[in-house]
């Protein structure tokens, strides 16, 4: 049995889907209330490097967590439940993509050296590591 097989197997056996979800949007919430504090309580002209790390983390947590939930609304709109079961490993890798690549977006902001260019650079580096994976995920599977 592959591994996809197995998530697939332990979800049906132990999980449904709302249930899931509900575990990510309670992780979401958590993570978005801990970026706020941060926003908030911390000043960023005061900030050691350990207090930017915490905020590009924090706000990595809550990016993926939000793209996550709007990926698998995607799948559920136009394959169902059934079908949306069959692709959460692909929606949890192509959601920690489109949050690197938002961080991405304001670590260049944060740096002051974010241009147009920049941006559609960063979009090519993520769709090539996501057409990568999906080719290593097609040759393993044969």
């Amino acid at each position: 049995m592959l591994f996809g097989e197995r998530v697939i197997f332990y979800f049906w056996a132990y999980m449904s889907l709302s249930f899931y979800l509900s575990g990510i949007r309670f992780f979401t919430l958590t993570a978005l209330i801990a970026w706020l504090s941060i926003v908030f309580f911390l000043d960023p002209y005061q900030a050691e490097s350990f207090g930017i790390i915490i905020f590009f983390l924090s706000l990595f947590v809550f990016l993926v967590g939000s793209c996550l939930l709007f990926v698998l609304w995607i799948y559920r709109k136009g394959l169902g439940d059934a079908g949306t079961v069959l692709y959460l490993t692909g929606a949890f890798r192509q959601s920690i993509l489109l949050a690197l690549f938002l961080i991405g977006i304001v670590f260049f902001q944060y740096k002051d050296i974010l241009l147009w260019w920049d941006v559609l650079l960063l979009l090519a580096g993520m769709l090539l590591v996501e057409f990568s994976l999906r080719r290593l995920k097609e040759n393993v599977d044969k």
